[in-house]
């Protein structure tokens, strides 16, 4: 979990995981930059789930998951570009699948990218699983909408479940 003071780092692993995107072409991500006041919030209102380098115990990564209605919502996973493909993301999402299942919530959701490595592609290989949007429920769409950096529609944006 995340210790006091933490939120700095974090917020430097979110910048960097937003420059990522936009260095693949998702270009709202980076211009969306949250203040480390907005950020700070943000962490608050969720479980946060922190990976540190056993060196020093440096955070390089954490997700931030939070009940919503019948899902345990997967809201945030970023991992420092340093310390990507180590197995790093994978290991975080697995312990929200576990507390998820704790708590006897049905699933876990997100929303992410469809079209990016480290966005769908990398959920699908977890087991999670595309909802169309036809089959999206209102507050899913609007949650969708929501996650997506710049007000846009979040029309290359994906809503994925993992039932439990």
């Amino acid at each position: 979990m995340m210790e006091p003071g933490g939120a700095t780092r974090l917020f430097e692993i979110e910048r960097a995981g937003a420059d990522l995107l936009a260095s693949a072409g998702k270009s709202g991500a980076a211009s969306e930059a949250v203040d480390i006041d907005g950020f700070t919030r943000f962490l608050l209102a969720h479980e946060i789930f922190v990976a540190v380098r056993k060196e020093d115990g440096l955070p390089v990564a954490y997700a931030a998951a939070a009940p919503e209605s019948d899902l345990y919502w997967l809201a945030g996973l970023d991992v420092d570009p340093a310390h990507g493909r180590r197995g790093i993301g994978t290991a975080l999402v697995e312990a929200v699948l576990m507390r998820a299942s704790w708590f006897f919530f049905r699933a876990v959701g997100l929303s992410t990218y469809g079209d990016v490595p480290c966005g769908a592609p990398f959920y699908e290989r977890l087991g999670f699983l595309r909802v169309a949007d036809a089959q999206l429920p209102q507050w899913l769409a609007d949650k969708r909408r929501a996650e997506t950096p710049g007000g846009g529609a979040g029309d290359d944006r994906t809503v994925m479940i993992k039932w439990l």
